[in-house]
């Protein structure tokens, strides 16, 4: 961020959004070039526009504090930044895409502070650090004193001091409930779900499960979509691949997790009247037990609230393919024998302040169930694993995830991957995690997203604080006169 917090620092507003325009456009268009998949023409420019916005919005705030701040200017571009990167995961068009503190996720002892103020804290280190270099530079530049910007040095450096000391007393810490390490398989079967070889599909998917078997392990996961189509409805009606994964569950006995579709509503005259919901459904000792509706649905692919309002939007999105989904209400706990674990369907797992919730309600091991292989993009499939990692850290659980085509994995309460699988193949992975209780939650489990609600407030008072002061000022002068 040197280069663009450069400009932003030194030229007029004008040159600063144009830069802003620039790099945006250009970091958005590699980084989100997978979303070309979605097979609509405007899929790609419309998330580009939006990301850009955002973009901007953080160009123009930014530029503004930092010139209306005196002591610590460079706190400006942080805060700014900061904001706008945390209003991006907030309500329905919520996309936590391009958040910095994400790239540091194989940075295991500066990332532990994640467990106090969630992946906020790492992006605000990362956006001052930045700021402070760029101070420094244009003030060698300018041949300027250095003096004004000893205070930011100091704290910059003082917060990645903190901040490595404290992830290297994490994790040197005793592994607690190593003890309760539970045998979790993964399948990943690698095919698309809506492809005509049903049948095809599903044997894969079982014939990887019988190997596992082989292993005893204690909970069984499938991805999203692994059973495609709504499964009660249909083994009510005697669909026979409803009925073959049915009976399969229930002559292995073995505690299992699948995604599927649920439909709540009328059958009449070949046409289904309702609710569709995208769920993670639970089987226990050869019986179907519980079910977890997905709570934040993908806008525009599995939901679109405004079609009354934006009709167009609606034809638009159905000529797309996408979902018409229900979201869900209830944070579901599953009971595998002992074992209190939730399921995060999708990217469900890049919403902190969601998996929070479920560590407060008594999970004790999120269950990621996914289907990436649609993108047919690595990179995609490692933007999303990286940010599932920091779900493990901030709540300090482990965090399994099974994908249709990746990233298939296991990563431990410390962010640490014990094991995954290569992207794009038909296989299935083993893991013993750790998924043992703990004393009480983490702080970011307890008090969720503490660090940018207050820097959101602390920009409002400013920016309201700014004008004040100007009219104050010349009314006093008025006076004065």
């Amino acid at each position: 961020m040197v280069p663009f917090f450069i400009v932003l620092m030194t030229q007029s507003l004008k040159r600063a959004v144009l830069a802003g325009l620039i790099t945006g456009i250009l970091f958005n268009t590699v980084y989100l070039f997978w979303v070309k998949e979605y097979k609509h023409p405007a899929s790609l420019p419309g998330v580009l526009a939006g990301e850009v916005g955002f973009f901007l919005f953080a160009v123009i705030l930014s530029w503004f504090l930092y010139r209306h701040t005196g002591f610590l200017k460079e706190l400006a571009l942080p805060l700014s930044w900061l904001c706008i990167d945390y209003l991006k995961t907030v309500g329905y068009l919520a996309f936590p895409w391009g958040i910095l503190g994400y790239s540091q996720y194989k940075n295991l002892v500066i990332i532990q502070s994640a467990s106090i103020f969630g992946i906020w804290g790492i992006t605000f280190l990362i956006y001052y650090f930045n700021a402070v270099i760029s101070s420094v530079i244009i003030d060698i530049v300018g041949r300027r004193s250095q003096r004004r910007n000893q205070i930011s040095i100091a704290i910059v450096t003082l917060l990645l001091i903190v901040s490595a000391v404290f992830g290297y007393i994490k994790l040197s810490e005793d592994k607690k409930g190593e003890d309760k390490l539970k045998r979790i398989a993964l399948i990943q079967p690698n095919f698309d779900p809506w492809s005509p070889d049903l049948a095809g599909n599903l044997e894969s998917e079982i014939l990887l499960t019988r190997k596992a078997l082989q292993r005893n392990p204690d909970l069984i996961v499938w991805s999203e979509s692994s059973v495609p189509f709504p499964y009660d409805f249909y083994l009510e009606r005697n669909y026979e691949y409803a009925y073959m994964v049915h009976d399969f569950f229930s002559s292995i006995k073995k505690p299992i997790i699948f995604g599927s579709i649920e439909f709540v509503g009328d059958y009449s005259n070949r046409d289904l009247k309702g609710d569709f919901y995208n769920v993670a459904i639970f089987y226990n000792k050869g019986k179907k037990e519980s079910v977890y509706r997905k709570i934040h649905l993908v806008p525009f692919g599995e939901w679109f609230p405004y079609e009354r309002y934006f009709p167009w939007v609606a034809r638009i999105l159905d000529q797309a393919g996408a979902g018409d989904f229900t979201p869900g209400e209830d944070l579901v706990v599953f009971d595998c024998n002992g074992l209190r674990f939730s399921a995060l369907i999708c990217y469900e797992d890049v919403f902190g302040n969601l998996a929070r919730k479920f560590i407060l309600k008594g999970s004790r091991l999120l269950v990621n169930v996914t289907n990436d292989a649609w993108t047919h993009s690595r990179r995609f499939q490692v933007q999303h694993f990286s940010i599932s990692v920091f779900r493990t850290i901030e709540n300090r659980v482990s965090l399994i995830r099974a994908a249709n085509g990746g990233v298939t994995a296991c990563i431990d309460p410390y962010g640490r991957v014990l094991d995954s699988l290569d992207m794009f193949v038909a296989d299935l992975l083993i893991c013993d995690v750790p998924a043992g209780d703990f004393n009480k939650p983490t702080f970011y489990s307890s008090y969720g997203d503490v660090l940018p609600w207050t820097v959101l407030a602390i920009a409002v008072v400013m920016i309201l604080y700014i004008p004040s002061k100007k009219v104050i000022d010349r009314i006093r002068n008025k006076n004065n006169m």
